[in-house]
């Protein structure tokens, strides 16, 4: 028996297009949509845990922004998020959206809710498996695509550089599309 399988069909897809959204995954997304349906989730339903993926990604770029923001000393963006929501569905949608996102401070404020949502500790755990899932899927979709674009644009070169992350980031292979010599680094 998998962590997932404490879970109901309907909760693990709740969990998962939140985190589709909150990875900002295209494929991801039209595919929980569709197995969101499949399970039985209504349109209705759907349509507010879109909404609400889509506002904790927006608050966790928020978040996430504010980091540098307080690194540099400048005025930091204010929040509009209201907490976690204390009904199980929205929860695990929150839990799927911040934690997709990489938003630490929404996905604390989401744990913290689920003992409100009646969410224990093995759910919680099951909807963080689900997530790391769709993000890793999410990670495959994003590198197949850059290869292919840059198989497309960029002439064959023996080796990438490398940098801290791996081979070279993808902002300095688009400038040497353009013909720019851009340095990036996330070290």
């Amino acid at each position: 028996m998998t962590e997932q399988s404490v879970l109901t069909d309907n909760e693990r897809e709740f969990v998962a297009l939140g985190a589709a959204i909150g990875a900002g995954c295209q494929p991801c997304t039209q595919y929980h949509v569709k197995a969101a349906l499949n399970s039985g989730l209504s349109e209705q339903e759907l349509r507010l845990t879109i909404d609400a993926a889509e506002a904790v990604r927006h608050e966790g770029g928020i978040a996430v922004s504010n980091v540098g923001r307080r690194i540099l000393g400048v005025e930091e963006e204010p929040s509009r998020a209201t907490g976690a929501p204390s009904d199980r569905h929205g929860a695990l949608t929150y839990i799927g959206a911040a934690a997709g996102s990489n938003a630490g401070s929404l996905l604390v404020q989401a744990l913290e809710a689920t003992q409100e949502a009646d969410l224990s500790a093995d759910e919680v755990r099951a909807a963080l498996e689900i997530v790391q899932a769709v993000k890793q899927r999410a990670a495959d979709f994003l590198l197949r695509d850059a290869e292919r674009v840059l198989r497309e644009a960029l002439p064959t070169e023996s080796a990438s550089p490398q940098g801290c992350c791996g081979p070279e980031p993808a902002v300095a292979a688009a400038g040497r599309l353009r013909g720019k010599e851009v340095e990036a680094s996330c070290g």
